[in-house]
């Protein structure tokens, strides 16, 4: 299977799904759905008969499976929606420009907090920060800490679902351009990352714990406990306003105008799909019948 052609998407990528939600001390779950799935139907008034799939973007190698019936209905569709083309150099170019800063990063910090931070990079990820230092701190997490928590070769379902597409050749579209996936990380402040920065060191035996929680809720397809765990993070209703509810609302459109078009297999964060503001209630408040796909 396929991974990464480059870190800047792997770290990115990571970000918009779980990484801005490692800063609580609260673990919890919340009882199981009486239907499960990842996989949506979507059908009636107009549309072509089409599917959303949550997807977790990167996952540890040896917890990868893309399920048979995720493929069939992929190789069904005439069109593959995706977030962001992972193909695009162009996001790779400005990941790469909007990564650096002018400031060193204990700048941001105090004299300790920076020590702490060198330490843990030097202790616990055998690196050396000063390689680091001029870069954000809500990228520096996603390149130093990520790796450790899922490995250094991650496997990720949107680009398996990708080269699916490639295969059979089906038209590939996506609901956001290079320049809309950079400005995300351009609205939190500097010190606003720093501070998500130290609080991931400081809990990083947490964090564990949370992406073990996160991928066996998703490993269950279980939508509602992986949404609970996630909005029930410290300050996350501005995160969840910012990465998921905005999102949502801006992509349903796009996504009611493709299925009219033709059948369409949607990959997006299994994040979008729950919730009052998620995928799946907004196609139903237009009207359109939403079922999980259970065989």
């Amino acid at each position: 299977m396929a991974t990464y052609k480059g870190g800047f998407i792997w770290c990115f990528l990571a970000s918009l799904f779980v990484g801005i939600f490692f800063s609580s001390e609260a673990l919890c779950s919340t009882p199981a759905p009486q239907k499960q799935s990842l996989l949506w139907k979507v059908s009636g008034k107009g549309i072509k008969t089409s599917y959303i799939y949550g997807t977790f973007h990167l996952v540890p190698k040896d917890q990868f499976a893309l399920p048979e019936n995720v493929k069939q209905k992929l190789i069904k569709s005439q069109a593959v929606v995706f977030e962001v083309d992972l193909d695009s150099p162009r996001l790779n170019s400005l990941m790469a420009r909007s990564m650096r800063m002018s400031q060193p990063i204990e700048s941001l910090m105090t004299a300790q907090e920076y020590n702490l931070l060198t330490s843990f990079v030097k202790d616990s990820l055998e690196r050396s920060l000063q390689q680091f230092r001029y870069i954000k701190p809500g990228f520096l997490g996603q390149l130093l800490l990520y790796p450790k928590l899922l490995g250094y070769n991650p496997e990720s379902y949107d680009l398996a679902l990708l080269n699916l597409a490639k295969k059979w050749h089906r038209s590939v579209y996506v609901l956001e351009t290079p320049e809309e996936q950079i400005a995300l990380f351009d609205k939190t402040t500097l010190e606003k990352q720093t501070t998500e920065l130290l609080n991931s060191v400081k809990q990083f035996d947490r964090q564990r714990k949370l992406m073990k929680k996160m991928l066996s809720l998703y490993q269950q397809q279980d939508l509602d406990g992986l949404y609970s765990l996630i909005t029930t993070q410290e300050e996350s209703a501005e995160t969840q306003g910012l990465l998921l509810d905005e999102r949502n609302h801006k992509w349903l459109t796009p996504l009611v105008n493709m299925m009219q078009k033709e059948p369409s297999f949607v990959a997006v964060g299994a994040a979008h799909l729950p919730g009052e503001n998620g995928l799946i209630q907004l196609l139903r408040s237009k009207g359109f019948k939403v079922e999980p796909v259970l065989e």
